[in-house]
Order: structure tokens, then C-alpha cells, then sequence
């Protein structure tokens, strides 16, 4: 074989060879990009969200604090009291966001921004496992440093349904909300 004759056809040398025929391109599962929640919006929503959860702080707080300055008299009342407001402050933080996505899709910081959380896959609310799935991820990543930074802005430059890194983990997506017809 000279220097410019082509390989015989049955030598690949790395070239590529076509497939006949072509594979199927698989179908993109997700919302069209019209559909995605604007990160501004989100950002909002997240703030609007951490206002409405310290409100629900202080009133839990406060009502404790009544409490135990109505009954200083008796030991036992104070500690239940403290006890259940502990317990109130714990669901506040534990359920809010999680119970919220599972009944509506929408926590009161999404809904006033016009969002909602859906599955990936099919549009859908998540379940109950998923949404604090999503909330538990997020709280985690909280306390390393930067990540939970990293996981808010996540959604900048994530292509092509710009999730945060929460979302990657409960396989959901922010979208605008659907409008009532």
C-alpha cells in the first residue's frame, strides 16, 4: 500500500464508523424552558420562605415564654411547656417546607412568587419522601462551608433545567405555577 492510497475497507484505523441505522435519540424528559421558574423569583421565594419560618419561630417562641410567665409557680408545667415548645420549633423547622411541597407543590414563599416544585419526570407534586428528600439535602449542605452556598447558585449555571444541587438529589424541577383555568 502506498503512501496515498486509502485504507482497504475493512481497516478502521480510528475513523468513525457509522451505524445503520442511526441509534434513536432518546426523548428529553422535563419542562420546556418556558415553563422553568425564574431564578430571581426563586431567590424571592427562598426569602419570603426563611420570613414566614422565623414569624413561625417567634410565635412558638413567644407563646412558650407566656406560658412559663403565667405558671413560674409550677416547675412541672414550665418543663412541659418547654418541652413542647421545643417540639413546636422542631416541626416548624422540620415540616414547613417539606409538608408544603408534598400537599401543594408550593410552599406560601413560591405561591406569592408565582412557582412551584414538580418531578422531573412527569410534572407531578412530588410525594412526601421526595420533598423532604429535597429539604433534607439542602439543610445538610448548609452546614459545609460554601457548599450551601454552591447549592442556591447551582440553578445559574445548571443546563438545561437549571436545577440546585437539592433538586439534582429529589429528582425535581421549579417551575412557574399552573394558572387556574
Amino acid at each position: 500500500m502506498s503512501m496515498h492510497q486509502s485504507p482497504p475497507p475493512h481497516q478502521s484505523y480510528g475513523y468513525w464508523q457509522p451505524t445503520y441505522p442511526p441509534p434513536a435519540v432518546p426523548p428529553v424528559v422535563g419542562p420546556p424552558p418556558e415553563a422553568l421558574g425564574n431564578q430571581g423569583a426563586r431567590l424571592a421565594a427562598r426569602f419570603l420562605d426563611a420570613v414566614f419560618i422565623v414569624l413561625a419561630l417567634l410565635l412558638v417562641a413567644g407563646l412558650v415564654i407566656l406560658i412559663q410567665n403565667l405558671t413560674v409557680d409550677n416547675e412541672l408545667i414550665g418543663m412541659v411547656t418547654g418541652v413542647v415548645g421545643y417540639a413546636g420549633i422542631g416541626l416548624v423547622l422540620l415540616c414547613y417546607e417539606p409538608v408544603m411541597l408534598w400537599r401543594s407543590g408550593a410552599t406560601f414563599g413560591k405561591r406569592i412568587c408565582g412557582l412551584r416544585v414538580a418531578r422531573l419526570d412527569d410534572g407531578q407534586d412530588l410525594s412526601f419522601g421526595g420533598a423532604w428528600l429535597r429539604w433534607f439535602t439542602s439543610f445538610l449542605m448548609g452546614f459545609v462551608p460554601f457548599l450551601g452556598l454552591v447549592n442556591v447558585l447551582w440553578c445559574l449555571w445548571d443546563k438545561p433545567f437549571q436545577q440546585c444541587l437539592h433538586d439534582k438529589a429529589a429528582n425535581s424541577v421549579v417551575v412557574v405555577a399552573r394558572s387556574a383555568p
